[in-house]
């Protein structure tokens, strides 16, 4: 990078307080500002499943007693009256006027956009890049993921002087009291500070559609290429290590094994929402692992997220004996002490460079979807959205090959009956829609077949009035009478009969036309019916089947897109269907020429 320049990034304001007073320990107590803060952002929790959660609420509760300087608990705090004024402001914003709504939400996409303006870009080597967050976290109550042992705590929020800028010299630096003004030309991050809780690092980086980062994602995916075409040397280079003689070069084998064939991550990659005690292949312990009557091996330990992780796969003899050798050396402390994923990377790169842990997961969960899609026939003609079904199937392939395990909320299965139930209405819909149209149908030729026998009977009735009128002209004219009057009649006569022909064959094909027309009414509405029955039977279908995995991190970070791009011009799909808005700027480099971008 020869140069990088932009306005910093942008600093939330700092807490206004509304001068409240609670009761705590049955006295009421006027609140400073770093108080009220807290406090009110817990009022905000409540009537969640966090406040029930003993750890969340510990955590909360002996944050304010260091910063109130005595020890208070949950029930110490009164927190009703804040608590109420929570409730009474939300329901003041949800009963105001729609217009009202939209007005206020314009004013905050003004001021959105006029911040993004601002601070949501950097000048990179002389392309304009957007920025993936350009705001630092605010101070809140950290939430955490899974069962964090820090979640309740409180998360101070970075100010202007803790942030560090990366920013070229040769251009006027951004304005503000910041910690330093720092020039880095071999990375890519915009400003970065210590986290006061976890104390770690934390950056902004370039969007991930921005030229640079797309360029590091095309790397990825093509190390992952390149790593699918030398598999088996490096394969055969973790087989012949595996009874190296040196234990480190053992241990190193066996943690690439998990990784290539088991899809472990490596281990000690963690970032602030894994500090719970979660594992992946290089940190394993005795206790993680079950070797079997059978010979197979299982896993159990808590994985990303702290969600649990339950295997049993039947292994390389030789690695089930190196796992039981290294659980009887190991005691209670890690398997693989010596090994990390530096270690991992270096014992890769002599087979092949530049080769990480991850790229091993993405070339599995690439290789995952590709075969699924394969496997999986299109019919003639099928709609988009079972395509795109076909594709979440394919992508559940994936999480699954990389253990994208979640937690299923507790909302899930409520969600799921919801759908179920819009279903279970919308084919009785379905069924009253058609017995409409049939009724509808029966009506009109009732009206039809009245409507005709009428007209018969009035033209059978002026038929036998022209006999007759006829009649009385041949008795006239052997009388010889006038007959002038008698044969205008019979004029007129055989004008109504004509017309009342000309009236029933109009009735009978306008006839024709409405039925021909409402049986296409009923089969479009039984096709769009049908359609979107089977359209919510799939989304109901692919819950079920997915409730367990999270299908975003395999399609954001591990699925190559040009995959499903390929695959999308074989079955006449556009591939850009099934990814996010978000996610196809992501990845715009896939297609060199679009279609017109999505709304």
């Amino acid at each position: 990078m020869e140069s990088m320049h932009h306005n910093g990034v942008m600093v939330p304001p700092i807490y206004e307080p509304r001068g409240y007073s609670v009761i705590i320990k049955g006295e009421l107590r006027k609140l400073k500002p770093v108080e009220e803060e807290r406090i009110v952002a817990w009022a905000k929790k409540i009537g969640t499943p966090y406040v029930d959660d003993p750890v969340f609420k510990k955590n909360f509760h002996n944050g304010l007693s260091e910063l109130m300087g005595e020890k208070i608990r949950h029930v110490d705090v009164d927190y009703s009256e804040i608590y109420a004024d929570v409730v009474a402001e939300r329901e003041f914003k949800k009963a105001l006027p729609r217009e009202e709504k939209k007005l206020l939400a314009a004013e905050r996409k003004v001021i959105r956009e006029a911040n993004k303006e601002k601070y949501g870009y950097a000048i990179i080597d002389g392309d304009r890049c957007e920025l993936g967050n350009y705001m630092v976290e605010p101070s809140s109550i950290f939430m955490g993921r899974g069962e964090h042992p820090f979640r309740g705590k409180w998360k101070e929020g970075p100010r202007h002087n803790d942030v560090i800028l990366n920013h070229s010299r040769d251009v006027p630096l951004p304005e503000g009291d910041w910690l330093r003004v720092d020039w880095d030309p071999d990375s890519i991050w915009v400003a970065k500070w210590k986290d006061k809780l976890t104390e770690k690092m934390k950056y902004v980086w370039p969007h991930d559609s921005s030229p640079v980062k797309q360029k590091t994602e095309i790397a990825k995916f093509n190390k992952a290429i390149e790593l699918r075409k030398n598999l088996r040397k490096i394969r055969n280079h973790i087989k012949a290590n595996l009874v190296d003689e040196t234990v480190k070069r053992r241990k190193t084998a066996t943690v690439c094994y998990l990784i290539n064939d088991l899809k472990f991550r490596v281990g000690d990659e963690k970032d602030e929402a894994e500090e719970a005690d979660t594992v992946g292949a290089s940190s394993l312990r005795a206790e993680h692992i079950c070797v079997n009557e059978d010979g197979s091996v299982t896993f159990d330990f808590l994985g990303k997220d702290s969600i649990r992780l339950v295997l049993t796969a039947k292994l390389d003899n030789q690695i089930t004996a190196n796992l039981q050798e290294f659980m009887g050396a190991s005691k209670d402390g890690p398997l693989f002490s010596e090994v990390n994923s530096s270690v991992v990377s270096e014992f890769l790169d002599e087979v092949m460079e530049g080769i990480s842990a991850k790229v091993f997961r993405t070339c599995h969960a690439t290789d995952a979807v590709q075969s699924k899609l394969k496997s999986m026939n299109i019919p003639d003609n099928a709609p988009d959205y079972y395509k795109k079904h076909v594709a979440t199937i394919a992508n559940l392939e994936a999480a699954m090959t990389c253990n994208h395990k979640r937690a299923i909320s507790a909302s899930w299965a409520e969600s799921l009956g919801r759908q179920k139930e819009r279903l279970k209405t919308r084919k009785q819909r379905a069924r009253e829609n058609i017995k409409k149209y049939k009724q509808r149908i029966k009506d009109t030729n009732k009206r039809y077949i009245d409507r005709v026998a009428k007209y018969e009977a009035k033209l059978e009735t002026d038929k036998a009035k022209l006999v007759e009128y006829k009649a009385e002209l041949v008795v006239k004219e052997k009388a010889e009478k006038a007959v002038k009057g008698v044969k205008n009649r019979i004029a007129s006569k055989k004008n109504v009969i004509k017309n009342g022909r000309k009236r029933i064959r109009e009735t009978k094909q306008k006839h024709r036309d409405a039925i021909a027309k409402l049986k296409e009414r009923m089969a479009t509405r039984q096709h769009k019916d049908k359609e979107g029955i089977e359209k919510a039977g799939l989304q109901i279908k692919a819950k079920e089947m997915t409730k367990d995995y999270n299908l975003g991190t395999s399609l954001k970070s591990y699925v190559d897109p040009r995959v499903y791009f390929e695959w999308g011009k074989k079955v006449e799909y556009d591939w850009r269907n099934y990814y996010s808005a978000t996610l196809e700027k992501k990845f715009s480099w896939v297609d060199p020429n679009p279609p017109e971008q999505k709304a």
